[in-house]
């Protein structure tokens, strides 16, 4: 089918199982800082279970892929409705400002809506995120569009960066090799697994799945650090746990009790270390540190600002609805 002049008309369907290459490239295309690789994209949207090919809406002209977004509801434990979250959106830039972009969002606010989210988020979703919010410098067309369709400021995070450059290979080795204070650092063997999975769960669920599933997948020396007291694990570190997430620092955790003990820095500078001697050349994280001493711990380390993301919501609530919402319960006082 062709539109006026000749061109090929534009279509939209949702996720079509063989179009996920001209995806990623697509992504990559419009969002290269932030785009998922495939092991990131089958991780956090394939293998979800939240995953429905209705919430990931592409657009067309002929066979090739020019805009999609991507949505997801994902039901919460005791939440009496789904978390809505936008997860992707992007046109391809020369199909631009022809509204393609609020044609999309609008389709994935709509599956939303169906799937009885009261809200639409950007941003702000832990650490399993495929977009971590709008950063204003590297997409200010974004940054725009998703303002002038009804999203509100949340907020705002940052993220941090490391130059691995800067530490010696072989510091690793020497860091690792005893003791330090109170607490003995290590690599966890096989014994050391149910207690760090503990401690782990402790301060997320995510994050001891996290850890399981690495060391499950895993047949060479674990990217993970403990602190250890002489009866139980007090602190944890890892890096590119992630899958699809190379130079990823964290997750990293020390017990409460024990905090403000030096723990915490070591375990970054040691994971730092190892990052350093398998080739890496820079670390980062987002979701930046709560606090001033959190901060001056990470900046000690050598890491720096380099981004940040504002976070988004919008209201899916029907006028009408709230109205009526809003007279029920006022009857009912």
């Amino acid at each position: 089918m062709t539109g006026p002049g000749g061109a090929r008309a534009v279509s939209q369907t949702q996720f079509r199982s063989g179009a996920v290459g001209q995806l990623l490239e697509l992504w990559q295309e419009v969002m290269p800082r932030d785009a998922p690789n495939i092991e990131r994209f089958r991780d956090l949207a394939l293998l979800n279970p939240q995953f429905r090919p209705e919430g990931l809406t592409m657009l067309w002209r002929g066979g090739q892929l020019i805009g999609f977004s991507y949505a997801v509801a994902a039901a919460t434990p005791g939440a009496a409705r789904p978390q809505g979250w936008i997860a992707g959106l992007g046109v391809a830039p020369g199909e631009r400002r022809a509204g393609y972009g609020t044609r999309l969002l609008e389709s994935s606010l709509r599956f939303l809506a169906d799937a009885g989210c009261s809200a639409a988020r950007l941003g702000g979703n832990g650490e399993r995120y495929l977009l971590p919010g709008a950063d204003p410098v590297a997409y200010p067309e974004f940054h725009r569009l998703i303002q002038a369709a009804g999203f509100r400021a949340t907020g705002s995070t940052e993220a941090m960066a490391c130059d691995l450059r800067t530490i010696p290979p072989d510091s690793v080795q020497v860091a690792g090799s005893s003791a330090d204070g109170p607490y003995a650092y290590r690599q966890p063997d096989d014994g050391d697994i149910p207690e760090l999975l503990r401690v782990a769960a402790a301060f997320s669920p995510g994050w001891s799945g996290l850890v399981r599933s690495h060391l499950a997948r895993t047949s060479s020396a674990p990217r993970l650090w403990i602190a250890c007291a002489p009866d139980r694990i007090v602190g944890f570190a890892g890096f590119d746990l992630f899958p699809g997430c190379t130079g990823r620092f964290g997750p990293t955790g020390v017990i409460p009790e024990v905090r403000g003990r030096g723990a915490g820095g070591r375990l970054l500078r040691l994971t730092l270390a190892s990052m350093a001697a398998r080739g890496l050349q820079s670390a980062w994280f987002l979701w930046g540190p709560e606090g001033v001493s959190g901060r001056r711990m990470y900046e000690s380390a050598g890491f720096r600002v380099n981004r940040r993301f504002d976070l988004f919501a919008r209201d899916l609530t029907p006028p009408h609805a709230a109205r009526s919402a809003q007279e029920k319960e006022s009857h009912d006082n």
